[in-house]
């Protein structure tokens, strides 16, 4: 009788095993949904998500994972093959069928909101470090490039630059802005109360002030089909440079959005 009671505490925990796993409800006997994907409608923080119908079903769900890690959880419901969420940061989505209280054998294809995640630090100077020093930068989508504003070969994003010595703050310039305004436009936006998604219409055009608490900031990179890349720099480091008495040190990594869909949604990391 021991035995049997063990063999039956062992079946019932590997069962809860799976259904913690089950973060979506799917495992029922319907017809997985195929052809998720983002609609061209998609734009800065609006997702909209399109489908393929499943026969004879009532609705569908859609679930969400922030930053495309962790477990889903479920946004709403739709009885049509499409649905629309105001996102406040990147990530993941899936979708199933239900009718009553059965659902799809398993999750449509997930469709993905996240940007590219270049993860190494850059770092520029302003134009109070030793000249030999980088001050510009361009933002690619996989890889950036440190190099000098003052060349007329290098055309730059935005670079740093201050307007005043001895102080603990720097400006990014627009690349087409200031002294070294040989490179592109870019706009600038300081970060609400999260740091997963940017406003698309509210930009600070030529400069923006960056003090040494700041450690998000975002930019928008126009180009000249009339569609905008995004990015968000993220892990910020304004400090003093120690080879000179007037220099600041501005050091970084970034998030890119490419210009496909012009999303502005981001991961929540700040650092």
């Amino acid at each position: 009788m021991k035995k049997l009671s063990l063999i039956f505490a062992a079946v019932m925990i590997a069962a809860l095993a799976g259904c913690a796993g089950d973060t979506t409800g799917e495992g029922g006997d319907l017809a997985i949904v195929g052809n998720l994907e983002l609609d061209a409608a998609s734009a800065g923080r609006t997702i909209v998500l399109i489908w393929s119908a499943v026969d004879d079903v009532d609705g569908y769900k859609v679930y969400f994972r922030a930053d495309a890690t962790g477990s889903y959880t479920e946004l709403g419901e739709s009885t049509t093959t499409t649905y629309t969420h105001n996102a406040t940061n990147a990530g993941d989505y899936v979708v199933i069928a239900y009718k009553g209280d059965d659902t799809s054998s398993a999750n449509s294809n997930a469709v993905s909101t996240m940007p590219n995640v270049i993860s190494t630090t850059y770092t520029i100077y302003d134009n109070y470090s030793e000249a030999s020093t980088y001050s510009g930068f361009i933002f690619g989508e996989t890889s950036g490039t440190e190099g000098s504003a003052a060349s007329a070969g290098f055309v730059q994003d935005l670079y740093a630059y201050d307007e005043s010595k001895g102080d603990d703050d720097v400006w990014l310039y627009s690349g087409s802005f200031g002294t070294f305004g040989n490179g592109n436009t870019c706009y600038f936006q300081e970060p609400g109360t999260t740091y997963g998604s940017c406003d698309p219409d509210s930009w600070i055009a030529n400069s923006y002030r960056l003090y040494t608490g700041d450690s998000v900031v975002f930019v928008k990179l126009p180009y000249n089909t009339g569609e905008n890349a995004y990015v968000k720099m993220y892990g910020l480091s304004v400090t003093a440079d120690p080879a000179t008495n007037n220099g600041t040190i501005v050091s970084f990594s970034y998030e890119y959005q490419p210009k496909d869909l012009g999303l502005t949604v981001f991961t929540s990391n700040a650092n």
